[in-house]
């Protein structure tokens, strides 16, 4: 007890938050530090930091971060004090002198991590995008994440399928990230978004249940300092933001909606033509802060979506049935944050989330026809993290972790239930890691261990990780890391289908062994200067115990319990290079990846194996004393990549019939059948393409706003999705389907008040 009592409560210690002054965002990374001692700090991602063994004194304590004018405060140090500063930091336009240490920068001298990207909305809205920008596209075009083709939004990291990733929304766990308009377009609205953390393999111990990367997504907290808001509209969708103060917090409400179907219906209506579009989809972000003492913080965020197809068949002027499909994400989370003591922080999460899917076919002349499918997986989440801060040099996080889980599959028909399943799991998770430097700047380690109890088969898995860097010069890192990773919910469709509209989560049964994966990753980091760095990292993946669905049916499966059980490996080499904004801002990635399966005796390579994966994004703010385009940023994104395996006819052959008793004169008939080679045998053609994005800002009734236009796929590439051979020629012909046949404009404007 006295041990306990010397950490916590000796020495004099100042800590606090860094905010923005104008809206009440937090700073992750700002630097802290004396002006009149060599003794300082970073905050975390959170804007929270804490400088220890102050000694007593009067002092001037600065904050700086890039963009933001530098604040200075006096400050009296007493003895064994405890003293909370925050720091609201005012944005400037103009660059101060000595102010160079950006937050990514602070990351890198505080952080042992691996394989992190991290990415504000502003570059989001950056990359030229097929009608709206989107966070799921943007992520395609990091290292080590493959995309299967030119639309698709799921993302396949490192060798892993999409249903291996963890997406998190302000805690609430997102199971379908990728469901609007067939999957084109993902549930999160950027607009909502404040920052976005990728771990493409390695990450710690205090993420879990997934094989191959978390997502870590945060909305903005809500303006606290005034009302203000936005409105957009392009061709399929309009969005609005509103935020602004409330008594001691801030709100934040933000919705979208394709309005295509409700055009269709106005014209319609005006022309007396009978046509509809019967699709839509909407999702909205709302979240609320309340900071009822300097000490507390809480937080509830709602996120809410659903993608809607509707039809009717009629005969004549009569309709006789109707068809309506639902899917959606929805889920809500209240966090309590609170600064337990200036050494020691704390949030407590209670969560809600779920993904349902409805399909209803309703018979008007017989409703002894009507049947609901009804398909859901509800996730209700308890947690609790801590971190703890002995020293400069030392940190401590740890938490525990309570998922109660429902799987819902059912199938109606009039008056009778045909299918009435539901299953539950239970899934216990706790974590420990520690973070220590232990010859300051130049060598760190983190370690950690998660353990966590499945109740389907009383399992406990035990997943240690550690992470190493060495600072080997002032800008320039190595960083090593390995860790195994456990996963106990998998989904029944196939995840190397090229359409994939929604997912059938299951939990992993009693009779199988847990999916398990072991990732080794090995790099080196290096800075030119304080914006632009250099990342390489190797990296091998080991699995066990998958399971896969049957490759033949690409939709539904067979039973969990039914599927294939296979290993494999992933492994390449991702490089990074990215330079920060400023007039000519951007960033390279390549990735040079192998991925193998083993089912039975037999390897394969899944069709998301990708060998070849280079994007380079490159913006340029157009100068000033170009008229009409001076306020204008111009973006553009190339793609180059290998294809894809795929399985290709190698021959065909005639199978006889004999029909006796036809009624045709012909009594014998024919049908061809093809001969396929390997899953992965043959390799689609080389995919390239140009996009383009333009920006223009401007002001209007004294407001602000901007207006954009995209262009993907400027010079006409046609990338092959998939061949087909026609079966009335012979020879029979070879055709390539693409999906983007023609340049694709899209063009769209917000305005800012």
């Amino acid at each position: 007890m006295h041990f306990l009592y010397l950490m916590l409560f000796s020495a004099s210690s100042i800590s606090g938050f860094v905010t923005d002054a104008a809206n009440g965002e937090k700073l992750g990374f700002a630097n802290i530090y004396f002006e009149d001692l060599d003794i300082g700090s970073a905050a975390n991602e959170l804007g929270y930091y804490i400088i220890h063994s102050v000694p007593i004194g009067s002092y001037r304590i600065a904050c700086s971060y890039i963009g933001y004018e530098t604040k200075i405060v006096p400050v009296q140090v007493k003895g064994n004090s405890k003293l909370f500063i925050n720091f609201e930091l005012e944005p400037t336009l103009m660059e101060v002198e000595g102010v160079s240490v950006s937050a990514e920068r602070m990351r890198f001298e505080k952080e042992v991590e691996v394989s992190v990207v991290t990415f504000t909305p502003r570059e989001i809205k950056a990359v030229p995008s097929l009608f709206e920008s989107d966070l799921i596209k943007t992520l395609q075009l990091m290292p080590g994440v493959v995309a299967m083709h030119d639309l698709s939004n799921k993302m396949y990291v490192r060798g892993g399928s999409p249903d291996e990733n963890l997406v998190l929304l302000d805690g609430i766990t997102v199971y379908n990230p990728s469901t609007h308009l067939f999957g084109l377009f993902s549930t999160f609205n950027p607009d909502a978004v404040s920052d976005v953390e990728l771990h493409a393999g390695g990450f710690p111990a205090e993420f879990g249940d997934r094989l191959s990367s978390t997502l870590n997504i945060t909305t903005k907290e809500g303006n606290s300092k005034k009302y203000s808001g936005a409105a957009s509209f392009g061709l399929i969708t309009s969005k609005l933001l509103i935020e602004g103060p409330i008594p001691k917090g801030s709100f934040l409400l933000c919705g979208r909606r394709t309005y295509f179907d409700a055009l269709v219906w106005g014209y319609s209506l005006i022309t007396g033509d009978s046509i509809s579009l019967p699709y839509y989809f909407w999702d909205g972000i709302a979240k609320v802060n309340f900071n009822p003492f300097p000490n507390d913080r809480f937080t509830l965020t709602a996120l809410g979506g659903s993608d809607v197809l509707e039809f009717e068949e009629s005969f004549g002027n009569r309709p006789e049935e109707k068809i309506k499909l639902e899917w959606g994400n929805r889920g809500t989370s209240l966090r309590w944050r609170r600064v337990l003591h200036p050494k020691l922080y704390g949030e407590f999460i209670g969560a809600w989330s779920n993904f349902l899917t409805h399909l209803w076919y309703e018979d008007y002349l017989d409703s002894t026809n009507n049947i609901h499918f009804y398909e859901d997986i509800t996730d209700y989440t308890i947690k609790g993290d801590f971190d703890y801060y002995p020293n400069d040099d030392h940190s401590i996080a740890y938490g525990l972790d309570y998922k109660y889980l429902q799987f819902n599959y059912n199938l109606d028909a009039t008056e009778m239930r045909l299918i009435d399943r539901e299953e539950n799991a239970h899934l216990t998770s706790a974590y420990f890691q520690d973070q220590w430097s232990i010859y300051p700047p130049i060598l760190s380690v983190q370690y950690g261990i998660r353990s966590i109890y499945f109740n389907l088969g009383k399992k406990l898995c035990l997943d240690p990780r550690i992470g190493i860097k060495a600072r080997v010069a002032t800008n320039t890192a190595l960083n090593l890391a390995w860790g195994k990773y456990s996963q106990f919910l998998i989904t029944l469709n196939n995840q190397e289908s090229y359409f994939s509209i929604f997912d059938f989560w299951r939990p992993v049964v009693a009779d199988n062994d847990i999916p398990t994966a072991y990732h080794i990753i090995a790099g080196v980091e290096h800075w030119f200067g304080e914006k632009s760095r250099l990342t390489i990292e190797p990296y091998y993946k080991k699995y066990f115990n998958l399971l896969i669905p049957d490759q033949t049916n690409m939709f539904f499966s067979q039973p969990v319990e039914n599927l294939q059980t296979a290993t494999g490996y992933a492994t390449g080499v991702d490089f990074f290079f990215r330079k920060d904004f400023e007039d000519l801002f951007g960033w390279i990635s390549y990735s040079l990846a192998f991925t193998r399966r083993e089912i039975g005796q037999t390897w394969y390579s899944p069709r998301y194996d990708r060998r070849h994966n280079l994007n380079i994004v490159i913006g340029y703010k157009i100068p000033r004393f170009i008229p009409v385009l001076k306020h204008s940023t111009l973006n553009l994104r190339w793609y180059f990549a290998t294809g894809l395996p795929y399985a290709e006819d190698l021959a065909r052959y005639r199978r006889w019939y004999y029909y006796p008793y036809s009624e045709y004169d012909e009594m014998y008939w024919y049908e061809w059948y093809n001969i396929k080679g390997p899953r992965d045998g043959h390799r689609l053609p080389l995919n390239h393409r140009l996009d383009l994005h333009l920006e223009n800002n401007f002001r209007i009734f004294k407001l602000n706003g901007s207006w954009y236009i995209d262009v993907i796929n400027v010079y006409d590439n046609k990338n092959i999705l998939f061949y087909t051979y026609e079966p009335g020629e012979d020879p029979p012909e070879k055709k390539g389907y693409t999906l983007l046949p023609i340049p694709v404009p899209s063009f769209g404007f917000e305005i800012r008040f």
